[in-house]
């Protein structure tokens, strides 16, 4: 007899130590990186500010407004593959009658680290290509052109918060880019951009 009411009491003590996990699931752990292999791809949308420095010679600096997008692949453990593409528009530059419109199209690596279980910070290196429009490009024997395309190339850091299992805030891009369109001195442009959206995750 004691040893029914021992099996009773054990059964009794596990079922009600089994009810709490039934009315209160388990909370999603799966919050970031941006893509894992649980969400081995991810779909961004972002505001994206750009700080340019023109004219040439001297900082110059104004502002772009416009948007960003980015394919984000998983690769292997914290390392994925970006693929973005980003434009912003200014309808006149310091020190001239010209505005400026500028399209760039990149690529490369992300690495990606989880400082907490909503907090993602990331670093990547970017390379593309940026072609500037409805502007003032110079060329040789004084010639000038509306429109010029040059390599870029932007190393970044980022931080994501996570909200749902599919969906994610990212609070702050800043980004380094490098173009080479045509100007009056070196040729060169550096600029700063800060972006901030929405990232979707997909399983």
């Amino acid at each position: 007899m004691r040893l029914d009411k021992f099996l009773i009491s054990a059964v009794l003590m596990g079922a009600a130590a089994a009810a709490p996990a039934r009315v209160f699931p388990a909370p999603v752990s799966d919050l970031g990186p941006t893509v894992s292999e649980n969400h081995p791809v991810a779909l961004s949308f972002n505001y994206t500010a750009m700080i340019g420095n023109a004219p040439p010679g001297s900082c110059g600096c104004f502002l772009l407004n416009g948007g960003s997008s980015e394919d984000i692949f998983h690769l292997w453990k914290s390392i994925a593959v970006v693929a973005e593409l980003g434009g912003q528009h200014t309808s006149r530059v310091p020190s001239s009658q010209q505005g400026l419109s500028l399209i760039t199209v990149m690529g490369g690596p992300r690495y990606s680290y989880q400082t907490a279980q909503r907090l993602t910070l990331y670093g990547q290196f970017l390379v593309g290509a940026a072609h500037g429009f409805d502007g003032y490009f110079p060329k040789a024997a004084g010639q000038s052109s509306g429109s010029a395309s040059s390599l870029a190339f932007a190393p970044g850091a980022g931080l994501e918060i996570g909200l749902r299992d599919w969906l994610s805030v990212r609070a702050i891009e800043a980004e380094y880019l490098r173009t080479n369109l045509p100007n009056d001195v070196n040729g060169e442009q550096h600029n700063v951009r800060i972006s901030s959206g929405i990232v979707f995750r997909f399983r």
